[in-house]
């Protein structure tokens, strides 16, 4: 019986145990022998998720203030958004270049970068040695938004032998370019001037239509200037869209094409457009219809804020014909209390460096390149974000007066408005921006809707995706600039005879080896073609 009895306790004691190893109510996950494994993966995540992502963006601009409030905001939504941390380097303009040149050549650690084909920080150049990475694949993958809304033909402006090296800025400007003229409205009423008659004429018949209109106008108000001219600008020179050419490498040196016979390189001093162009200048010169000191004045603010300028050349659009009642002021922003009525005359055209003007870069080396294009996509697409690092705070750093317009706050934070270096300030909403909210606000918007409509269908220009290497003419280029830099503003405004002094002109440029340029630009055109 004793011995019955301890075995009953034995077997008593074995069925606890072997019940308590299998009971729901088990200890798990501290030194339990027979705990389910800890789930090691999601662990992971946790703590990956916890380790934010530093992105160094480099870029132009001076001090902001307050950017460390504004900065603590906007990477709470980052971090949320995608795990990572936004660092602006902000570097003044005038040493941007060299300090980015020099990180780029030395190896030196950064992420993004804002860059271009002007500016020093060349963006053609870069890719083509292998500093930035190529997105081509994955722009379109993790940034599909970014990627769609920029125009296809855009793209090709952007790339290297086939390959796509930065993020397009597409701004809320549009990048099309129709060009045009625009009146002072109360010297049209004033006047009688048919100024609707002038859409779309080329630009000579353009300006033999508006040369009366001037001297009717001056001699109502012989105080006034009808026409702006100065040593900085040339109307022919600086403007190829006007006369329905583009060009070839940098804009003044010779060597444009005719977007009519888009496959020949010409010298474009040599065609009847500038002779004539020279001519009417001329004619202008002598009627008074501008400055007598046009060809070596330089500054001429002062005229503008005088609100002296009759017409002027005009690259907003729509104009007053296409989207009528818009506010428009005359000709530049010195002066906006002088009303305006504008008319587009030339193509709609994508010209060739728009694909690069503004753009965002990622160094190749970077450990977190595919990070980084998803940063450029929540820029790009979270309008909060955006508005909150380019505007600031509503109500603390800007406001809306009580007309509805937009004004900063004096002593907030201040992007200095850079906000075109950063990503896109489109979007199909046309809210990320400072439209005014009143009517005016709202007029904005459609004419930019009209602008991006547009961008779809306008043309593209032939040289998109061209870079010219100036290195084999670089000698004759340098002779050739002085030429045009002592001749072009005394022709341009008029202020010597062309027909004595465009043939000297002309002469002086073949001595300094124009036809060397046009023939190395033609040769590097045609090998890019021929690809």
């Amino acid at each position: 019986m004793k011995k019955f009895s301890t075995v009953l306790v034995c077997l008593t004691l074995l069925l606890t145990t072997i019940m308590a190893g299998c009971s729901n109510d088990a200890p798990k996950g501290n030194g339990n022998a027979t705990a389910p494994p800890p789930d090691t993966k999601k662990e992971e995540k946790e703590k990956e998720k916890e380790k934010l992502v530093d992105l160094n963006f480099y870029m132009m601009n001076g001090p902001v203030n307050e950017s460390e409030r504004i900065m603590e905001k906007a990477n709470k939504i980052i971090g949320e958004k995608i795990n990572a941390k936004l660092n602006f380097v902000m570097v003044d303009g005038g040493t941007y270049a060299d300090k980015m040149n020099l990180m780029i050549n030395s190896g030196d650690d950064w992420d993004l970068a804002f860059t271009a084909y002007w500016g020093g920080v060349n963006y053609f150049e870069n890719a083509a040695k292998g500093a930035y990475a190529d997105l081509t694949d994955l722009l379109p993958k993790l940034a599909p938004e970014t990627y769609a809304r920029v125009p296809q033909g855009l793209w090709n402006g952007a790339k290297v032998d086939g390959k796509i090296y930065s993020a397009i800025n597409y701004q809320q400007w549009g990048v099309a370019k129709r060009n045009g003229f625009i009146f002072r409205e109360d010297l049209i009423n004033e006047t009688g001037f048919d100024w609707q008659a002038v859409k779309g004429k080329p630009t000579i018949e353009a300006l033999k239509m508006i040369g009366p209109f001037l001297g009717d106008a001056l001699a109502k108000h012989p105080d006034m200037i009808g026409w702006e001219t100065s040593s900085a600008h040339s109307f022919f020179a600086n403007e190829p869209l006007y006369w329905d050419m583009e060009p070839v490498g940098d804009l003044t040196t010779p060597g444009w094409v005719n977007l009519n016979d888009p496959n020949k390189v010409i010298n474009q001093f040599e065609t009847p457009e500038f002779a004539e162009y020279a001519n009417i200048m001329r004619d202008w010169y002598n009627k008074g219809y501008v400055r007598k000191d046009g060809a070596t004045v330089k500054d001429t603010t002062p005229d503008r804020k005088a609100k002296k300028l009759i017409a002027a050349m005009s690259y907003g659009w729509p104009d007053s014909i296409d989207l009528p009642g818009q506010e428009q002021s005359m000709s530049m922003t010195e002066y906006k209390d002088v009303q305006a009525l504008s008319v587009s005359t030339t193509r709609t055209l994508i010209a060739a460096s728009a694909g690069s003007n503004a753009n965002i870069a990622i160094n190749s080396d970077s450990k977190n390149i595919e990070k980084a294009v998803e940063l450029i996509e929540l820029l790009n697409t979270d309008d909060d974000l955006y508005k909150l690092i380019t505007l600031g705070e509503k109500d603390v750093d800007y406001k809306y007066n009580e007309k509805g317009d937009y004004e900063k706050i004096t002593g907030k934070y201040d992007f200095n408005w850079n906000e075109w270096q950063i990503g896109q300030s489109y979007s199909p909403t046309f809210n990320r921006a400072d439209y005014a909210e009143n009517a005016a606000g709202e007029m904005k918007r459609k004419a930019m809707s009209i602008v991006f409509e547009n961008d779809k269908t306008a043309d593209v220009s032939p040289l998109s995706g061209f870079v010219f290497d100036p290195t084999p003419v670089k000698t004759q280029i340098a002779n050739v600039s002085s030429v045009t830099t002592e001749m072009i503003p005394a022709i341009s405004s008029g202020s010597v005879d062309p027909t004595t002094v465009v043939p000297k002109f002309l002469e002086r440029l073949k001595n300094a080896g124009v036809d060397d340029i046009i023939k190395e630009k033609q040769a590097q055109y045609d090998a890019w073609r021929n690809k």
